[in-house]
C-alpha cells in the first residue's frame, strides 16, 4: 500500500519524493520519511523501532498526489528500523522493515607511542573513549614519503590497514625526533611537526638555500592541519566517512578539485567531488572531479579515494569529508604536498598518479564534427568543403555513424548475425544505405591529412524492437556476467536519464574487455580509424553495485568513468601502434593519463564560453593538459559571428581546436562549420577569420606539440593560471582569471565581452611582446590591448627562444 525508497536511485542531486532525507543521517539529525500511498489510504504512520527494542509511532501527513511525509526527530546513534503502517476502510497494513544505521563522530585525542623504520613513522593514537594503555588503542596513522615534498598519511581504525601503505614505492628515508611534546618528522623536501597533545600538524618546506635534512634549512610554516581525521562510526563499528581539517590564512585561496565551471577559487563555497553528467549549465557539478586541491601558499592535498567527497571552504578552515569505501575497512590515505610554487604541487600530484599522456602530433591541428553528419555523403561533402575552402583540418569526429543499437556496426550495414561470443569483420558486412563504403571514406580522409575518430559509449542499450545481433550480444553479456552487477548478482541497468535501462560494461573484467573490444577491432584493423570519442560513463548509481575487481557502488560512481576511458585508451593505442587517441568527457584522478578531453555539452552563449575556459584551467591544475571545448558552443541556435570568432580565437591558442554541434530536430542547419555560420548570418567574416586562425594553428603545430611535451615531462599542463606561476603577483593576475598561459611563452587574453574592441590585460613580470605587432611592454602592469573582431590579445615572452618563430607565424596571419 506504500512505496518508500530510502535512497531513491542514488542520484546525488535529483531526489525522489519517496526518499528519506537525509539518506544517511548522523546522530541528532531529524529524519524525514517520505512515501507514496494508494488512493484508498485514510491515515498513515511510521513505526520507529529503536536500537534498544522500544517503539515510537509518528503520524504521517498527506501531501499531494498520494504523497505522505513524517519526521523522526533527533534520531540517536544506533542501528534502528522503521515500518510504514497505512489504514484504509478495510483495515491496517504494515509494510517491510527499513534499516536505519545512524553513526556518531569519533576522533583520536592523543599520541600513545611511535613506531619507526628507516622509511616510515607510525603513530599509535588513542580515541576519546579508549583507555590510556597504549596497547588498547586501535587507531593508527602511518607516515611515508614517496617523493620529495610529499608525505603520505595512511589512517586506519581497524586492526590492520587494508592496503599496502607503500604502494607508491619503498619511500624516501625519514628521521623523527620527540622533544617537548612535539614529534618532528623530516624527509627530503618536507618537515612535519605534530603536537602530541592536540595532534595538530604543521608542515614546512625547506629553504632552497639549505639541505632538506638540516632543520635550520626549513622555511616558514606552510600548512597547518589536524594530523588524523575524525570518523563517523556506525553501530557495528564500520566507518561511514572521514573528515579532514586544514586551517587557512585570511589571504589564502584554494584551487582545484578537478574540472570546475565556476572558479577559479574554492573559498566561500561548498563543493561536491563526484562524477556527474549535467547537461549544459553545469554550475558546481562536473564531469571530471578530482579530490585534489592546492593552496596559493604552495601546498596541496590529494585524498586517494574513489568514494564521493565534499569540500566545505566556507570558513577559516577547509573541511573535507570523504565517504568511506566499505572494502577498505576504515582506511583513508591522504597525500600532503609542499612545494616552492603552486604548480609545483600539480607536478607532485602527477608524479603520484602517473605521467601526463600526450596525443599524436596530428591531434594538435583543427578538428571538425557535428552530430548531424549521419551519412557518408554528408561527411564527404563537409570534408570536401574544408579542403575546397582551404580551411585546415586534421581530425574528423563522426558521432552518428553506428546502428544506434550495437554501437560497433555501421548504420545500414547488412550481415548475417553471429553468436554473441563471436565477432564480425568488415568482410562479413555488405555496406550500403547511409554508409556505402566507410573504408573508402576513411582512406580518402587520410589522403587529405584528416584522421578519423568514431563515437562510443560503455553501455549495451536496451531495445524494444527486434535486433538479432543485439540480442545475441546481450545474452552472451548476461551469461558471462560482463555487466556491472548489484550485490545480489543481478545485472545493473542504468538508472540515469541517458540510455536508461542499458547494461553497463564491467571494464574491470579482463574477459569482458576482450569480448567488447573484439567486436570493435575491425574498425581499426579493417577500416583504419584512428581513435574513439569516449562519451558517457557518468551514471553508476547505487551503493549496492559491484564490479569484477571488487569495487562497490560507493567507489564506482567516480572511478568507473576513468576505468572505462583507460580501457579504451589502451585498446586504441594497441590497435594503432601508439598513433591514436581517445577523446573523453568524463574522468577522475589520473584523467591526464589518457588524452584528450573536452568540456562537455555547452550552450552557444558568452557565459558558457567563459565557464568552459575555467573548466580547462581548473582541470589543468589536476594535470589534464590536452583539453578543448566546442567552438561557439555545442547546443542551441547557431552562435553569432562575434561569439563564434571570439571562441575560435581562443581555441586557436588552446590544446584542442574543435567545432562541434548537437543533434537537433530543427529544419535548418546548425552545424558550427565556418561556412554555415557565415551563410546563416550573411557575414563572410565567420569563414575568412576562421580560415586565418586555422591556418595560424597549423603554423603553430611545432610550438604546441613541443610545449605539450616539455610541460608534460615536468608534470604541468599546457594551459596555466599566470597568478599561480607568479604567486607574488597573484592578487592582480587572478583578478582576470580568464587570461592564461599557453605553453611557457604565450599569454592569451580571450575577449569575453560582447561588442568589445579593446581588452585590459595584466602582464606578468618580465618583458612581453605583442604577438601581432611585436610592440614591447614591461610586465607587472595592466595594458589596454586593441581587440578588433579579427584579433585576440596575445603576448609573447620577450626572452623566449621561440620568439622569432611565434612572431613570424603571426606575421603571416591574413584574413581574406
Amino acid at each position: 500500500m506504500a512505496v518508500h525508497r530510502p535512497y531513491g536511485i542514488d542520484d546525488p542531486y535529483k531526489r525522489l519524493p519517496t526518499e528519506r532525507y537525509p539518506r544517511d543521517p548522523e546522530a541528532g539529525d531529524d529524519v524525514q520519511i517520505n512515501f507514496h500511498a494508494d488512493r484508498g489510504v485514510r491515515a498513515a504512520l511510521v513505526v520507529f523501532e529503536h536500537a534498544d527494542g522500544t517503539r515510537s509511532e509518528y503520524t504521517a501527513q498527506p501531501l499531494t498526489d498520494g504523497l505522505w511525509t513524517t519526521l523522526l526527530p533527533n534520531v540517536p546513534a544506533g542501528r534502528h528500523g522503521y515500518r510504514i503502517r497505512t489504514r484504509t476502510d478495510a483495515g491496517e497494513e504494515e509494510g517491510e522493515r527499513f534499516e536505519l544505521a545512524v553513526g556518531r563522530w569519533r576522533s583520536a585525542k592523543r599520541l600513545a607511542h611511535v613506531e619507526t623504520t628507516a622509511t616510515t613513522v607510525t603513530l599509535v593514537l588513542t580515541a576519546e573513549d579508549d583507555c590510556a594503555e597504549p596497547d588498547a588503542a586501535a587507531v593508527h596513522l602511518k607516515l611515508t614519503f614517496p617523493l620529495a615534498g610529499v608525505c603520505t598519511t595512511t589512517f586506519w581504525v581497524s586492526p590492520t590497514p587494508q592496503r599496502d601503505c607503500e604502494e607508491h614505492g619503498n619511500g624516501l628515508p625519514c628521521d623523527s625526533e620527540r622533544s617537548g611534546g612535539v614529534l618532528t618528522v623530516s624527509a627530503e623536501g618536507i618537515e612535519l611537526r605534530i603536537d602530541e597533545a592536540t595532534l595538530e600538524m604543521v608542515a614546512y618546506r625547506p629553504n632552497p638555500l639549505h639541505s632538506a635534512k638540516q632543520s635550520v634549512g626549513f622555511g616558514d610554516e606552510q600548512l597547518r592541519c589536524r594530523a588524523a581525521p575524525t570518523w563517523l562510526e556506525l553501530p557495528d563499528g564500520e566507518v561511514a566517512r572521514f573528515r579532514l581539517e586544514y586551517e587557512l590564512r585570511d589571504d589564502e585561496e584554494l584551487y582545484g578539485l578537478g574540472e570546475r565551471f565556476e572558479g577559479p577559487g574554492l573559498r566561500g563555497r561548498q563543493w561536491d567531488v563526484r562524477v556527474y553528467e549535467e547537461y549544459k549549465e553545469q554550475g558546481g557539478r562536473t564531469y571530471i572531479p578530482v579530490p585534489f586541491f592546492l593552496s596559493s601558499n604552495a601546498w596541496g592535498a590529494w585524498i586517494e579515494t574513489d568514494a564521493p567527497s565534499y569540500l566545505d571552504a566556507l570558513g577559516a578552515k577547509a573541511i573535507l569529508t570523504a565517504d568511506a569505501a566499505p572494502r577498505l575497512a576504515g582506511t583513508l590515505r591522504q597525500h600532503l604536498i609542499v612545494a616552492q610554487q603552486p604548480y609545483g604541487v600539480t607536478q607532485a600530484f602527477t608524479r603520484l598518479t602517473g605521467d601526463i599522456a600526450l596525443p599524436p602530433a596530428w591531434a594538435y591541428g583543427p578538428w571538425m564534427s557535428a552530430n548531424t553528419w549521419n551519412t557518408q555523403q554528408i561527411v564527404e561533402s563537409e570534408v570536401g568543403r574544408t579542403i575546397a575552402e582551404e580551411v585546415p583540418a586534421t581530425v574528423l569526429v563522426i558521432e552518428a555513424w553506428s546502428d544506434e543499437s550495437t554501437f560497433y556496426l555501421f548504420n545500414d550495414a547488412e550481415y548475417d548475425p553471429v553468436a554473441g561470443g563471436e565477432r564480425l569483420r568488415s568482410s562479413d558486412m555488405r555496406f550500403g544505405g547511409r554508409w556505402p563504403d566507410p573504408k573508402r571514406m576513411i582512406d580518402w580522409c587520410h589522403q587529405h591529412g584528416v584522421r578519423v575518430l568514431l563515437w562510443q559509449i560503455p553501455v549495451h542499450k536496451k531495445l524494444d524492437q527486434l535486433h538479432p545481433q543485439h540480442q545475441a550480444d546481450e545474452a552472451h553479456m548476461l551469461e558471462h556476467g560482463y555487466a556491472i552487477k548489484h550485490a545480489d548478482g543481478t545485472p545493473y541497468r542504468n538508472e540515469g536519464w541517458w540510455f536508461t535501462d542499458a547494461l553497463v560494461l564491467d571494464v574491470t573484467d579482463p574477459d569482458a574487455r576482450d569480448w567488447w573490444f573484439e567486436k570493435r577491432r575491425y574498425l581499426f584493423d579493417d577500416l583504419g580509424i584512428d581513435g574513439m570519442k569516449t562519451d558517457g560513463g557518468e551514471h553508476l548509481w547505487g551503493r549496492d553495485l559491484v564490479s569484477h575487481d571488487g569495487r562497490t557502488g560507493a567507489e564506482l560512481v567516480n572511478r568507473y568513468a576513468q576505468s572505462y576511458v583507460d580501457a579504451y585508451h589502451s585498446f586504441v593505442l594497441e590497435r594503432t601502434a601508439g598513433d591514436g587517441l581517445t577523446f573523453s568527457r568524463a574522468g577522475y584522478s589520473g584523467a591526464h593519463r589518457s588524452p584528450a578531453h573536452w568540456a562537455g555539452d555547452e550552450n552557444s552563449t558568452w557565459s558558457a564560453f567563459r565557464a568552459s575556459i575555467q573548466a580547462g584551467l581548473t582541470a589543468g591544475l589536476a594535470g589534464v593538459s590536452i583539453w578543448g571545448w566546442d567552438i561557439g558552443g555545442f547546443s542551441g541556435e547557431v552562435p553569432t559571428v562575434e561569439l563564434y570568432l571570439r571562441s575560435t580565437q581562443m581555441a586557436c591558442f588552446c590544446p584542442v581546436m574543435q567545432y562541434h554541434s548537437e543533434l537537433h530536430n530543427a529544419a535548418d542547419r546548425r552545424d558550427r562549420t565556418p561556412w554555415n555560420v557565415a551563410e546563416r548570418h550573411a557575414d563572410p567574416r565567420a569563414l575568412t577569420v576562421y580560415r586565418a586562425y586555422a591556418q595560424l594553428r597549423m603554423r603553430l603545430l611545432d610550438y604546441v606539440a613541443g610545449e605539450a611535451e616539455a610541460l608534460a615531462a615536468e608534470g604541468r599542463p599546457l594551459m596555466r593560471y599566470p597568478g599561480l606561476v607568479w604567486p607574488d603577483m597573484r592578487a592582480a593576475l587572478m583578478a582576470d582569471p580568464d587570461t592564461y598561459l599557453f605553453g611557457r611563452d604565450l599569454l592569451v587574453a580571450p575577449v569575453l565581452e560582447k561588442g568589445a574592441t579593446t581588452r585590459p590585460v595584466t602582464l606578468p613580470p618580465g618583458d612581453w611582446l605583442d604577438l601581432w605587432s611585436g610592440a614591447a611592454f614591461t610586465g607587472g602592469r595592466v595594458v589596454l590591448a586593441p581587440a578588433p573582431l579579427e584579433r585576440i590579445p596575445v603576448f609573447v615572452r620577450a626572452d623566449s627562444p621561440r620568439r622569432d618563430l611565434l612572431l613570424g607565424a603571426a606575421r603571416s596571419f591574413e584574413v581574406g
